[in-house]
């Protein structure tokens, strides 16, 4: 490597731990969080929490102490947040490392959970129609019944027999 292309890379390098620090103590926790798990849907008793807005779902948070996390974990590839909330009482594994504090963050919609929302409203929807095309035919039907015995009664045909039609 030349001597400005080393410059340029320690500049960089420097740049992104200052942004990494200056997002872990903006939030005045002074902690660096890094999801564990997926998005899970909130219980119905914790839906009025911060981390479970705007769709009632969160994501377990593991966080460290700013002072205790290396440069190395701040700047890996793993995406961190630095607004995790932490709820008292919001029920937490009790599994943790030494002086690492859980909490939840809120996270999106849930993929597999939309899914099959969607799919219900598909198979309600369908059901719906088909009972309505049900209901449609029938009364057509009972129309066209009704129709056809007040034409016999206006041309004078009248049902003698159940054998058939006769003229009157």
């Amino acid at each position: 490597m030349k001597c400005p292309d080393l410059i340029w890379f320690l500049w960089i390098l420097l740049l992104q731990i200052q942004v990494a620090f200056a997002q872990v103590l903006s939030n005045g926790t002074g902690l660096v969080c890094k999801p564990f798990g997926t998005c899970e849907p909130c219980p119905e008793d914790a839906l009025h929490e911060p981390f479970c807005q705007p769709f009632g779902n969160r994501r377990l948070m593991h966080c460290l102490p700013a002072s205790s996390a290396t440069t190395t974990s701040v700047l890996d590839h793993r995406p961190t947040n630095t607004h995790a909330t932490f709820a008292s009482d919001a029920p937490l594994p009790t599994h943790t490392a030494h002086g690492e504090t859980l909490g939840w963050e809120s996270c999106g919609r849930i993929v597999e959970k939309e899914r099959a929302d969607f799919y219900e409203f598909f198979a309600s929807n369908l059901l719906i129609a088909v009972a309505a095309i049900a209901v449609v035919l029938a009364r057509t039907k009972r129309l066209q019944a009704m129709q056809a015995r007040q034409l016999a009664a206006r041309i004078g045909l009248v049902r003698e027999s159940p054998g058939g039609w006769s003229n009157g």
